[in-house]
């Protein structure tokens, strides 16, 4: 993709490491307006209902205080502080002065403490979110359907199961050849287990298939989710799991080979987009900044919709920007430039807020913006995406 490389860009305030020093006086400590907003940003955020309703470490520590209190100091220990550049209480102290719900005591010790204007949440469990995988984790029949045969006459054998069903899909399927990857023993109360080799509308094929024993007409039927998991660990031998397996991921990179779509721009893979977005970074100098009318802008947050948590990464935005990243102990290192999103105060104040690429790309790859067409083909085809 080449035109990501046609960027509008502007020279933003400075930033870098240089770009605020701080001036200590003997009886106040003074952080740069920049800094100070973050700080107060992100102290908010600590304290706020949305965080403490499932933040553990900090409940556990303000409840087991008699006023439900925190002492300072443990705020230098969190990462987001201390990439600040946050190293002394007194500077915490300064920047929450007059604020109305976070407020500073001090104990009988004299160790400042933090202690919140309003009552603390209640603690809950935090939500897992499943994540979604490209093929496992969405439809288990995805490595080939699995059926299920109940009410088997006492004459049926595993093997005339096969043959009868390898003979109704001839008649399915005349093309092809052999699908019938495994069939279990039939149990006692005539119960048989199939795995099938992925085909072309498979499901759908298979949604009314009876098998004919004698006089009797026996329907197959397509295992549900739950059961198909079931069977799968304690039905299949191993060697059949790992040939399972091996479909899945046979499946799962013919899907990170396909063009995608992302920001109105197609790529022919996942790995195209993965190098035209290292492009831009090697190439784009410290401090480029992408305007909302920019394709790289577009891009880019197309991508960051797929981060873990989205929601609070893409929320105000006005504009991304190259930068050295805060951790980084050699600036001229290449490695060191980083993605920044930018967003604004009510007072035009500039904030920035680093993320990961690569966990946006992790969670694309796994359900990939393929093209409406393209996906309706491979539904079409028996591939679930």
């Amino acid at each position: 993709m080449t035109e990501i490389k046609k960027i509008r860009s502007r020279s933003p305030s400075p930033i870098g490491g240089n770009c605020e020093p701080k001036r200590i006086k003997a009886d106040s400590i003074v952080i740069g307006k920049e800094t100070r907003f973050s700080l107060i940003k992100q102290l908010e955020y600590y304290f706020s209902d949305e965080n403490l309703k499932t933040d553990s470490f900090f409940q556990n520590i303000m409840r087991s205080d008699p006023e439900n209190r925190l002492l300072v100091s443990y705020l230098l220990n969190c990462s987001k502080i201390k990439n600040l550049g946050i190293t002394k209480e007194e500077e915490i102290i300064d920047a929450l002065k007059g604020h109305e719900v976070i407020l500073i005591e001090f104990n009988q010790e004299g160790k400042a403490m933090i202690k919140l204007n309003k009552n603390l949440p209640d603690l809950e469990s935090k939500k897992k979110t499943k994540e979604k995988n490209l093929i496992n984790s969405k439809d288990l029949h995805a490595g080939g359907c699995i059926l299920k045969i109940i009410n088997l006459p006492e004459t049926a054998s595993w093997s005339s199961v096969k043959d009868s069903i390898k003979e109704k899909l001839k008649e399915l399927q005349p093309e092809s050849q052999n699908l019938i990857r495994y069939v279990s023993q039939t149990t006692q109360d005539g119960t048989c287990y199939i795995l099938l080799k992925p085909f072309k509308n498979d499901k759908s094929l298979i949604e009314n298939m009876e098998l004919a024993f004698g006089e009797e007409n026996i329907s197959i039927s397509l295992a549900s989710q739950d059961e198909a998991r079931k069977i799968i660990n304690s039905v299949f031998p191993r060697h059949i799991q790992k040939e399972r397996e091996k479909e899945l991921n046979k499946q799962k990179m013919a899907f990170m080979s396909m063009p995608i779509v992302v920001g109105g721009q197609t790529f022919a893979s996942i790995e195209h987009l993965r190098r035209c977005i290292k492009e831009v970074l090697e190439q784009s100098e410290v401090n480029t900044v992408f305007e909302k009318e920019s394709l790289t802008y577009k891009v880019l947050l197309s991508i960051l919709e797929y981060h873990p948590k989205r929601e609070k990464k893409t929320k105000g935005i006005d504009s991304i920007c190259i930068r050295i990243h805060e951790n980084s102990t050699n600036k001229d290192d290449l490695c060191s430039k980083c993605f920044y999103i930018v967003r604004k105060s009510p007072d035009g104040i500039e904030e920035f807020e680093d993320f990961s690429i690569n966990k946006c790309l992790q969670q694309l790859s796994r359900n990939p913006p393929l093209s409406s067409k393209l996906e309706e083909a491979l539904i079409e085809n028996g591939a679930e995406c």
